[in-house]
C-alpha cells in the first residue's frame, strides 16, 4: 500500500492544491493528513477552502492542536462562523488512525490527543531517551508517523538514524521506526510504500512561503 503523507498545511491553500495533484498523479492508494490542517487561532484561517479540498481527495486522518477546536466539543460561536460542510469533514478527523499496519497521530503516540495539556506539549523532543521509549511503549506497530515538529526526524528503539529527509528512509527488518514527518507548508510530504517499507520525503520545488 503506497500512503500519502501530509501535515501541518497550516491553510497554506495554494500549496496543498499543489501536493494533493502530485499525489494523485502519482496514484497513492490513500491519503493522511497528521493535523494542523488550519490555524483555528490564526490570520489567514482558510479551513473552508482547506476542508473542500481534503474531502474532495478523499483525505482521512488526525486533527492537530490547531484545529482541534473545529473536530471536537465545537462551541456555538465557532458553529457560527464556518459553514456545514466545513464542520462535517473536521468531524471525520479522529485523534490516532491505523492504517497499512502504520500509526498516524499530530503527536507523540504516548501522548492523547483528546487532552489539550498533551495535544499542545512543547516539552522535550521526540528523539530523547525517555520520550521515545514510551512512544515504542504505547504502541505496537512497526511504523508510527507524526506531525507538530515542524522538521523530518527518525528514531528507532535504540536512538536517531542518520537521516535528514533528503533521501528515501529503509525501515530494516526488526526495527520499529516514530518518524517525524516535515510541514507542508513549507511545500513538504511524504509517501509510504508499507510493501516494500521505504518512506520518500518530497518537497515541491517552489515552495518557500512560511506563516509567521
Amino acid at each position: 500500500m503506497r500512503i500519502g503523507i501530509v501535515t501541518d498545511i497550516h491553510d497554506q491553500v495554494e500549496l496543498l492544491k499543489q501536493v494533493l495533484a502530485v499525489l494523485r498523479e502519482d496514484r497513492v492508494d490513500a491519503i493522511v493528513t497528521l493535523g494542523d490542517n488550519t490555524d483555528l487561532f490564526g490570520k489567514w484561517n482558510e479551513a473552508q477552502a482547506v476542508a473542500d479540498l481534503l474531502r474532495e481527495a478523499g483525505v482521512v486522518g488526525v486533527w492537530g492542536n490547531h484545529d482541534f477546536g473545529l473536530c471536537r466539543n465545537v462551541k456555538e460561536e465557532t458553529r457560527f462562523n464556518f459553514l456545514r460542510r466545513t464542520l462535517d469533514y473536521f468531524a471525520t478527523l479522529q485523534p490516532k488512525l491505523e492504517l497499512g499496519g502504520c500509526h498516524f497521530s499530530h503527536i507523540e503516540p504516548f501522548l492523547d490527543p483528546e487532552l489539550p495539556g498533551d495535544l499542545w506539549t512543547f516539552e522535550g523532543r521526540p528523539e530523547d531517551d525517555d520520550r521515545l521509549a514510551r512512544s515504542f511503549t504505547a504502541i505496537p506497530h512497526r511504523v508510527a508517523c507524526i506531525g507538530h515538529f515542524h522538521r523530518w526526524l527518525a528514531v528507532t528503539e535504540t536512538g536517531r538514524v542518520e537521516w535528514d529527509g533528503t533521501s528515501p528512509l529503509h525501515f530494516e527488518d526488526g526495527k520499529r521506526y516514530l518518524v517525524v514527518v516535515s510541514p507542508l507548508f513549507r511545500g513538504e510530504f511524504a509517501v509510504i510504500d508499507t510493501d516494500r517499507w521505504i518512506l520518500e520525503p518530497r518537497k515541491l520545488p517552489s515552495a518557500n512561503r512560511q506563516p509567521t
